[in-house]
């Protein structure tokens, strides 16, 4: 479990520290503060294939586009996950992502470090390196070939040290919006108790559904989500957002078992009314499945569902406001009693 984390050069942030995590951590802040960067921080620094990593966070925001006459660079793309959009010198500090030990200072042991440096074939690089070991890929490169041929190593370099392939962990982001692969979620957990879990949670929003299944429709659209409901076979996507929104979230929970959930903007597509009983399904599953989870939201009424949640979970969750003041990030913890106590005197916490 990550205890504590902190960012340093990386998207909006100059440096942004937290001292205490837990089980399930919500993250407030107002519009463009940084709380999807820091979802993306924490998902680059606990991937276990950084390169990887770094190419889903570009393409996600469609920061690998270029002009068909100009192919862009690695370089290029890249430098948009340095702060201020700006690679750093080369062998200056770069990127630094990892967690906080005691009076404040680094774990070295648990440091993910992206730099651009000059390799030993004077080559500029981008180094990324966690736990002493390192990748590097050629600035120069075409960032299209880069990620075509990564399987291959094309214009790779990878360090001496030999990668360690330990077990795999589990890590799912589910983004403000879109549905994420959800087939193969669900083919993930086919015959397994698992999928009773994703149709008793969808019956929050839909009582009499009893069942899904994806049904193949043609080779251009792939398997469809359709439900069961009432002895009728309903398609997915015609049953409301909540509903879609729901199936996104569980299905990527039940896929992160002994890992780490990512949910942005949770309140996207739900009503205010059924939050509350989302938010007892993501502590319960936390717990059974033994995910740590992250949660990004600027809704008053998630806040409050989350609350009326942490009050049966005080030791497993946390609740952070992330504000921007003058030239800085700073990061205000909440108890589980200031959030009661805002509530009740109508105070704003978002």
């Amino acid at each position: 479990m990550c205890n504590s984390f902190f960012a340093k050069n990386f998207r909006t942030f100059k440096e942004i520290k937290i001292e205490k995590l837990a089980k399930v951590n919500l993250f407030l802040g107002g519009n463009s503060v940084g709380k999807t960067a820091l979802l993306e921080a924490l998902y680059l620094h606990l991937h276990q294939n950084k390169m990887e990593a770094i190419e889903s966070l570009l393409m996600n925001k469609d920061e690998h586009l270029s002009h068909e006459d100009d192919p862009s660079s690695i370089g290029s793309i890249v430098r948009h996950l340095f702060h201020n959009h700006q690679l750093s010198n080369f062998n200056d500090e770069g990127i630094m992502l990892g967690e906080v030990v005691k009076q404040g200072k680094i774990n070295k042991n648990k440091l993910t470090e992206i730099k651009t440096t000059i390799d030993e074939d004077d080559d500029e690089v981008l180094s990324v390196t966690k736990n002493k070991i390192s990748e590097y890929a050629l600035l120069g490169g075409d960032f299209n070939e880069f990620y075509r041929h990564y399987g291959m190593r094309y214009r790779h370099r990878t360090s001496r040290h030999k990668l360690k392939s330990g077990k795999k962990i589990s890590l799912q982001f589910v983004h403000s919006s879109g549905s994420g692969d959800i087939v193969k979620m669900w083919d993930n957990i086919d015959l397994t108790d698992k999928q009773a879990k994703v149709v008793e949670a969808l019956q929050i929003i839909e009582p009499n559904l009893s069942g899904i299944k994806f049904v193949e429709q043609n080779r251009r659209r792939g398997r469809v989500a359709k439900a069961s409901i009432n002895g009728e076979i309903v398609p997915f996507k015609s049953m409301g957002d909540g509903i879609n929104r729901i199936l996104y979230i569980v299905l990527s929970m039940v896929n992160a078992q002994d890992g780490y959930l990512l949910i942005d903007e949770f309140e996207n597509g739900l009503h205010y009314a059924v939050q509350e009983q989302v938010w007892k399904v993501i502590f319960s599953l936390a717990e059974s499945l033994n995910v740590q989870v992250f949660v990004t939201t600027h809704s008053s009424d998630c806040i409050k569902a989350f609350g009326s949640q942490w009050k049966n979970n005080k030791e497993n969750a946390t609740m952070h406001r992330i504000d921007f003041y003058k030239t800085k990030h700073i990061v205000e913890f909440y108890s589980c009693e200031d959030l009661d106590s805002a509530i009740q005197t109508h105070t704003e916490v978002r």
